[in-house]
Parts: structure tokens; sequence; C-alpha cells
């Protein structure tokens, strides 16, 4: 069984600009990404202020919440993946840990329009060539 994570964007409280339910799937090499985050930044400039988002998801499934999802408008979209296994890194006396696991591959950007015209439902397809660039940085 799938759960979306809401969305949070910052600067959407009631009485702002109109904000748009958003949702959709996160997939990988055409398989859900079983963990990662979603960063929605405004570009450009409209007649309507938009704040920046952030939403994390879990088995690619992602959903902004009511009243606190993005305006209208060009946004870049930043998507990070990781594989869904948590560990810990002992750094000296510091435990750092990982709750989303390994990244699977680097942040993959994106710029869109929002709202979809096709509705509140806005799936983001990453290309396996992505986890390429990962591994030559590491």
């Amino acid at each position: 069984m799938s759960a979306a994570l809401p969305c949070t964007l910052a600067g959407c409280g009631d009485g702002g600009p109109p904000r748009y339910h958003i949702s959709g799937v996160v997939t990988f090499d055409g398989q859900p990404v079983p963990a990662g985050a979603i960063s929605f930044i405004p570009v450009g400039e409209t007649d309507v202020p938009r704040g920046p988002g952030f939403c994390r998801f879990t088995e690619g499934n992602y959903e902004s919440r009511s009243g606190r999802s993005p305006g209208s408008g060009p946004y870049r979209v930043l998507i990070d993946g990781y594989d869904g296994v948590p560990f810990e890194v002992k750094l000296g006396e510091e435990i750092e840990e990982h709750p989303m696991g390994k990244p699977i591959f680097p942040t993959h950007i994106v710029e869109v329009d929002l709202p979809p015209e096709h509705g509140g439902s806005f799936d983001f397809e990453i290309p396996a060539t992505e986890s390429g660039r990962l591994r030559a940085r590491r």
C-alpha cells in the first residue's frame, strides 16, 4: 500500500493568492522512487506572488496539502530520490542519520507551469541515464 506524503509550501496562508492542489508519482527508469523530496521554486515574475514549496514522498507518491499548494505560474522543480533503506554513519562521537537511504540519482531539475492543464496531477519521470551522472560524481 502506497502513502502519499503531503507537501508543505511556504507563504501559503489563508486569504493569500490562489493555490492549486497537486499530486502525482515520481518514477526513475519506469519504477516508483522509494523515497525522496521535491522542492518547488518559483521562477520569473507573475501578477500574483508565489512562495517556494517542499514535499517528501514515499513509493513515488506525493500530494500537496490543501491550502498549502503551489500557486499559478512557472516553477523550477528539484527532485532528489533515494533507495529508501535508512542507514547511519558514525563521525567520531556523532552519528549522522540518513532516513531516506542513499541517493539513486543526482538532483533532477525540471521547469513546469502550474497548475497542470490536465488537472491536479503532475507526474515526474527521471530517466535511467541520470544514475550515470551520480556514479561519475563519486
